[in-house]
């Protein structure tokens, strides 16, 4: 018999970039209405051949996400004919009942192995799926990666869940999807490249691994040896810049032939007429009041090394809360610091593409002690880098050197005012150090409106020219 042909397209970090959006000097990428004309000619050439999946983190990223809460990603998703999506940690940004609420109804399932609910140990969504494609029994399951993927889940989000270890649960998922007849395994995972080669590594039997969390772009896919058994491991990069399509021949239950790319969804394709309608139906209704003009930013404002120092943004950012709260220190999380402020005129869009999540403006109290252990663990690269005001200090050695607050070298036997966000301040991202905080005051006042309301009283915005964190190679 001949080799049986099947195609995957594949999706990850969409992050609710339904419309084309600019970049730097590349105008008009992504875009959800032109990958669907993609997704419709593929199924057109390649009848019942082709399989349309997505890697997690559908949601957050866009003022889409902030007013529609999903409904606009999942209803252009279900409209661009996907199979399956699985659930990334931003997916969870609105809590487990917004993420159900969207999903129900849908045609596109939503795969999760590795969520459970704490006190009954269930999984939350469907656990895995099996469904026929090129004659083949495609078994399909889904990853939550149990580290940085479910780290940068808030607290308050987690409350319920549980995730399970990924790797003996792939094992068991891969068990169970052959005795119900699978005969070709496809895992779709929100959990980073790093940790899918190991799982690769590890568990036997999956033939490809659709990946995302770590926003890498996987030009081809790669593959992971575990004894005689071969994984292929895929990413298409973020925000819908690219279309992944491998297509693949398998034979005796092995592949025998891959050919693996990504599509750059830019230029002329043309948009899919149903889904570009369904996105104009939500986009416009935000659109002018998205556009409006509120301050100016000649230069921008950049977030270039914010995973390993200060940056323009952080700079920026941090200083206009610290100054505007009246506290000694303030900080914030550089992971929440979602995009630069490009040169030009700075829109109401801008503000809530950098700050999108509902995040609240917080005050509390930490020793000079507690400080100190922070920024020891940020320098260790235990937790990930801050974006401070009122603080200066040196990374060397895995220590933090030379703290200084206000100019003055820290006190540990002081307490010091800080002004952060409630994610941190709760021990969001392994922050943990937080929680032992006192005297937490919270603003109620969403980090986005916080300085929304700071660019329209000063609508010049410059970067500050001062650095605070030196590394000492």
């Amino acid at each position: 018999a001949a080799p049986t042909r099947l195609v995957i397209l594949h999706t990850n970090d969409t992050h609710d970039h339904l419309t084309t959006y600019d970049k730097k000097d590349l105008k008009s990428m992504g875009g959800i209405a032109r990958r669907t004309t993609l997704i419709k000619k593929e199924k057109l050439q390649n009848p019942g051949r082709v399989l349309v999946l997505d890697a997690g983190d559908v949601f957050q990223g866009t003022p889409l996400f902030n007013f529609f809460h999903g409904e606009a990603d999942y209803a252009a998703m279900d409209a661009a004919e996907y199979d399956a999506s699985t659930v990334g940690n931003h997916d969870l940004d609105n809590g487990l009942a917004n993420l159900q609420k969207q999903h129900k109804g849908r045609k596109f399932k939503l795969i999760s192995t590795n969520l459970v609910d704490a006190a009954s140990g269930k999984p939350v969504f469907m656990p895995h799926w099996i469904v026929e494609r090129s004659g083949l029994k495609v078994g399909i399951f889904g990853i939550l990666g149990e580290g940085s993927a479910w780290a940068a889940v808030a607290p308050k989000q987690q409350e319920g869940l549980k995730v399970l270890d990924r790797i003996p649960t792939a094992r068991k998922a891969v068990e169970e999807l052959k005795a119900k007849g699978a005969n070709f395994i496809v895992m779709l995972s929100h959990s980073g490249l790093e940790e899918d080669k190991q799982l690769a590594a590890a568990v036997s039997g999956i033939h490809v691994i659709v990946g995302g969390h770590s926003h890498t772009k996987v030009d081809a896919p790669i593959p992971v040896k575990n004894g005689d058994w071969s994984t292929l491991v895929l990413q298409a990069y973020q925000w819908g810049e690219y279309l992944g399509r491998l297509e693949l021949e398998v034979e005796g239950g092995k592949i025998v032939s891959t050919n693996g790319y990504l599509v750059p969804i830019a230029g002329d394709i043309p948009e899919d007429p149903d889904v570009a309608k369904i996105v104009a139906s939500y986009d416009g209704q935000i659109r002018d009041k998205m556009g409006k003009v509120i301050g100016q930013a000649p230069r921008g404002l950049s977030v270039e090394s914010k995973y390993e120092r200060d940056c323009e943004l952080g700079n920026w950012a941090t200083d206009l809360l610290r100054t505007k709260t009246g506290s000694d220190i303030a900080i914030l999380n550089s992971g929440g610091l979602r995009a630069p402020i490009n040169p030009g005129p700075v829109r109401v869009a801008d503000i809530f593409t950098v700050f999108p999540f509902e995040n609240r403006v917080v005050k509390l109290r930490l020793s000079g002690a507690l400080i100190q252990r922070v920024l020891d663990q940020v320098a260790a690269k235990e937790i990930s880098m801050l974006q401070v005001s009122g603080l200066t200090f040196r990374i060397e050695g895995g220590k933090a050197k030379d703290v200084k607050v206000g100019g003055s070298p820290l006190d540990t036997g002081k307490a010091y005012q800080i002004t952060t966000i409630d994610y941190v301040a709760q021990g969001g991202d392994k922050y943990a150090a937080f929680t032992e905080g006192t005297a937490f005051q919270d603003s109620g006042i969403l980090l986005r409106d916080f300085v929304m309301d700071y660019v329209k009283a000063n609508p010049n915005v410059e970067p500050p020219t001062d650095r605070r964190i030196a590394v000492s190679k």
